[in-house]
């Protein structure tokens, strides 16, 4: 799908339904926490009782009848611009499967169709859940199913669906074995490292987070596509690969969110490197979760990056993987081109990095894409498009990989643009997914065709 034209907005206003539940509780937290003006400056709730939270900018509304919730948005002043949906309930709260229908199909179907009759509203996001659209489908996932298609009939300005695994956190009232199962979790981040946690389940901390970013990206027109969906492999702390994974954590503030004009890279820019991935000391999966690659800056092999300043960079990778290396720790369906090569946007890190004191300047690379392997010896190739920003020192780990993250979400919204593509990659073959999600699966169709590379070899940290 094309990326969305929404126009952008100075001030905004956001209804939330579910608010007193535990990802709609924490939406509202981070809503009246941060500054959102284009799509938050004032936050409005409806809902059966009042929210624990309060600030200067809630209204909240609390009514018991639900089946006036619908009509109660349309009277809200004043008018929202964007409407987030968290509401769901169990079939044991609910009392059977057919209450819980009434609750998470017929209510949010009728809420989705309230807030598209209101000429305010452009953006409309619903917490939905990972795992329901496979072959057989059981009624819980039919609800969901059913809310979000009904929500991409209404043709929203923008839609945004995220879709949590296993939602953590502290319950009013705990659901049976919930806390066994959180414990299992975090149990599995202990030991195999946050992407193994993440495969599993998301803290509501975490899903709130990445659902306010979306809704504040959807504001600012830079929502990558009119129906956005938003997987649960995209909603982690682990893996940085969407643009709103940095909603993992606040980044440093004042960032800007995309790099260089509309009409593309500019000179310097890019610039080229290539070799093979070697194993390396593991420091980017088991401290940061956050998978990266590094090469030794020579400038007898890279003329142009001794005159370089330290920071970070952003621009496009590609592999040729071994027929036998799974690309994705996921079933994305993909093709590949005559050379074997598949292009994935990255960014890379060229310099010091301060946080670990390293005496020897280097360039790290992460690649935007799980994968369920390593692909050591692996040749790889650069394209290197931007400056993203200079290299820090941070007081913490946290610090440092909120930074990351939102280094990721720059990249993949700078990428997006069409002048931003390589040529190749324009005019080439593609995914044979549909998803809007820029990053996966791209093919190459020579890159780097005819340009001078280096022939370094690439290690990951």
């Amino acid at each position: 799908m094309a990326a969305t034209t929404t126009t952008t907005t100075t001030t905004g206003v956001t209804a939330l339904f579910g608010s007193t539940g535990l990802v709609g509780s924490n939406i509202l937290s981070t809503l009246l926490a941060g500054n959102y003006p284009t799509f938050a400056s004032t936050v409005q709730t409806i809902s059966r009782r009042a929210p624990k939270d309060t600030g200067a900018k809630l209204q909240a509304v609390v009514e018991a009848d639900t089946a006036q919730w619908a009509s109660q948005l349309s009277s809200l002043a004043p008018a929202p611009t964007t409407v987030i949906s968290a509401v769901g309930t169990t079939r044991a709260a609910a009392g059977g499967i057919a209450n819980q229908w009434k609750i998470d199909h017929d209510l949010n179907v009728e809420l989705a169709k309230a807030a598209k009759a209101l000429p305010s509203v452009r953006t409309f996001v619903f917490i939905s859940s990972a795992g329901t659209r496979g072959f057989i489908q059981a009624p819980y996932g039919r609800m969901k199913n059913g809310v979000e298609d009904a929500i991409e009939a209404a043709e929203f300005d923008t839609a945004i669906i995220l879709r949590p695994g296993l939602i953590m956190g502290d319950r009013e009232k705990p659901h049976t074995g919930g806390g066994l199962l959180t414990g299992i979790v975090h149990g599995l981040g202990k030991v195999f490292g946050q992407g193994a946690a993440d495969a599993v389940g998301q803290d509501a901390v975490v899903i709130a987070r990445a659902a306010v970013h979306a809704a504040q990206l959807a504001a600012e027109g830079k929502a990558p596509s009119k129906f956005w969906v938003v997987e649960q492999r995209d909603i982690t702390m682990a893996t940085p690969a969407s643009v709103i994974a940095a909603a993992a954590a606040p980044p440093t503030p004042g960032r800007p969110s995309i790099i260089g004009p509309a009409s593309g890279p500019e000179p310097p820019f890019p610039l080229r490197m290539e070799g093979r991935v070697i194993s390396g000391f593991g420091r980017g999966s088991k401290e940061l979760g956050i998978p990266t690659a590094n090469l030794p800056v020579d400038a007898s092999a890279t003329p142009w990056i001794s005159d370089f300043k330290s920071g970070v960079y952003f621009g496009w990778a590609s592999l040729q993987l071994p027929a036998s290396s799974p690309k994705t720790a996921t079933t994305t369906p993909s093709t590949t081109t005559n050379n074997g090569f598949t292009v994935y946007p990255m960014v890379m890190s060229i310099g010091y990095n301060p946080f670990y004191r390293n005496t020897v300047r280097s360039a790290e690379v992460h690649v935007l894409h799980s994968f369920a392997a390593d692909f050591y010896g692996a040749p790889m190739r650069l394209l290197i498009a931007g400056f993203i920003r200079e290299e820090k020192d941070y007081a913490g780990l946290e610090a440092l990989i909120a930074d990351i993250n939102f280094d990721c979400e720059v990249a993949r919204a700078s990428l997006a643009r069409p002048a931003w593509t390589p040529r190749e990659l324009s005019n080439g073959s593609s995914s044979s997914s549909s998803s809007a999600d820029p990053s996966r699966d791209r093919q190459e169709g020579g890159i780097l065709d005819g340009a001078e590379t280096t022939g370094k070899e690439i290690k990951p940290i």
